[in-house]
């Protein structure tokens, strides 16, 4: 027989042995092997939703001339690339682990500094934080092992298409890691937070037993430069200076002190567009009936939805969408609020959320502004949604009420993890921001059924970097050829999987110039 792909499409609950059995009726034999090369939930005909799914299947002996589909194979630099050389990388989050990793596997002598701290103590300080609304310094959701992404849905979807080689190499480091191996082959894979809670840390741990150091706790107060190296230093649990030929810097979205750092430096950083909304709460079964028309569906975890309004003066869209999850405080330190979403990856909450947001330059409030003075602009935005309920506590309304311009009496119950006040938004958001969001709120009210009986909550400020640095074609800095600002918060990349390849392409860039 060789090989050959088929298509099936199966009821939501089908079983291993199903797919085998529909199978062997096509090809009319017993003995073959198979793997699933892609699977998506096709639920356009409500009374009839089911999997799609394609097959590779083979013989025993497969022929020269039919052989399996193969993956594009990421080309490694052997480890003499790197051999006499070092490199310092200034963040732990994907784009940080993952230069870092592709580094040592190179010969390169790698060094991760990261303010934050390791997995198991973060997740005794969000307990903590949740009890007594407490932020400690650099702890909560946004910094440690693994980044923002740690906690958050671990979605692994990205629209960039130039990174093939380096999407296949990151899904088998995952599913190495402990990652599902569905992740492989379903249309809009997920991790989960549970599940990237054992992930990264088991990636750190590959990085460390192939030679490669990390200093938790520590953070970088000063970077000086020549033509052959760089020079940082840092304080905390690790105070000194390291020197290294190179420097990778992967601040993710929420650095705002490390973007300040970088810029006194000389680093070259513009304003960029990026989105600006509020989280949107709504209980899973609303959003199940809605998109399935039935409160649950065997075989599947939760429904999803991805909305998006054109305006006339410009758009608004859901972002992040968390089915079966819960909203979370994401801030980057005591005295601002900003929300995320997050999930497990059971998606058994009886929550679901997503951000929604429309496009935002800040020139549009505040004219023609520095970098510099764009990041202090949008910390105050998020330090007025803490002032306004002097906590972490978050202003709310009824979507239905929002829409109608009214405000809301009461509030319903919310995975939220501190109280919800309710609150009138025109006092939080810039006019034109706030229309935008609302007529995109009617839009997607008339597109999905029970929309307006959600929440609408707090500030989402952190969709993406609000600033881009400028880069060489290898990445590097202009001025600082061994500099390289990675990841979200370079302004070129965003979410886990488009962040983690911008660390390869720069370690990769690296390899070769130092080779």
């Amino acid at each position: 027989m060789g090989y050959t792909e088929l298509n099936f499409q199966l009821p939501t609950d089908f079983e291993y042995q199903d797919l085998r059995l529909e199978i062997s009726k096509i090809i009319k034999r017993d003995n073959f092997r198979f793997s699933i090369i892609s699977k998506s939930l096709d639920a356009r005909k409500k009374d009839k939703i089911r999997w799609q799914i394609r097959v590779g299947v083979s013989s025993s002996s497969i022929s020269d001339r039919e052989t399996p589909r193969k993956a594009e194979i990421l080309e490694l630099p052997d480890t003499n690339h790197g051999k006499g050389k070092s490199v310092t990388v200034i963040g732990c989050g994907p784009a940080g682990v993952f230069s870092a990793l592709i580094l040592q596997m190179s010969g390169f002598k790698t060094t991760i500094i990261e303010k934050g701290e390791k997995v198991t103590e973060r997740t005794k300080g969000i307990v903590e934080f949740k009890k007594t609304g407490i932020l400690k310094k650099n702890g909560g959701y946004c910094f440690g092992e693994g980044g923002a992404g740690t906690f958050s849905d671990g979605k692994l979807t990205s629209r960039t298409k130039s990174i093939s080689a380096e999407r296949q190499f990151i899904f088998e480091q995952f599913v190495k890691a402990g990652a599902p191996e569905e992740i492989l082959y379903l249309k809009h894979p997920h991790l989960g937070s549970d599940n990237l809670k054992k992930i990264f840390p088991s990636i750190v741990s590959e990085f460390k037993e192939l030679g490669g150091s990390l200093l938790f706790n520590t953070e970088v107060t000063d970077i000086s430069h020549s033509t052959n190296s760089v020079q940082v230093t840092t304080i905390g649990a690790n105070s000194g200076t390291i020197d290294s030929n190179f420097l990778i810097v992967a601040p993710g979205h929420s650095s705002f002190n490390l973007y300040r750092l970088l810029i006194k430096t000389g680093i070259k950083f513009i304003n960029k567009p990026f989105a600006i909304g509020f989280r949107v709460e709504h209980l899973q079964e609303e959003i199940n009936l809605s998109q399935w028309n039935k409160p649950s569906l065997p075989g599947v975890k939760a429904a999803e939805y991805s909305l998006a309004a054109k305006l006339n003066d410009g758009s608004a869209f859901t972002f992040c969408n968390c089915p079966g999850g819960k909203i979370v405080q994401a801030s980057p330190k005591q005295g601002l609020s900003v929300v995320n979403g997050m999930s497990d990856y059971s998606r058994n909450s009886k929550f679901a959320n997503s951000a929604v947001v429309t496009g935002f330059n800040i020139e549009e409030i505040a004219g023609d502004i520095s970098p510099l003075r764009s990041l202090d602009i949008l910390e105050n935005m998020e330090r007025k949604f803490y002032k306004h309920t002097g906590s972490f506590d978050l202003p709310a309304v009824r979507i239905s009420d929002l829409i109608n311009k009214n405000p809301s009496g009461t509030i319903p119950g919310s995975s939220y993890s501190f109280n919800l006040v309710p609150s009138d938004f025109k006092d939080l958001f810039d006019s034109r921001i706030l229309n935008r969001l609302i007529e995109g709120l009617k839009v997607f009210n008339r597109k999905l059924k029970y929309f307006s009986n959600g929440t609408a909550m707090g500030l989402e400020s952190k969709t993406s970097a609000p600033l881009r640095t400028l880069r060489n074609s290898d990445l590097s800095s202009p001025d600082n050829d061994n500099i390289y600002i990675a990841g979200e918060g370079s302004g070129n990349a965003g979410g886990i999987v488009s962040s983690a390849a911008d660390g390869i392409k720069a370690a990769l860039s690296i390899a070769k110039k130092a080779n």
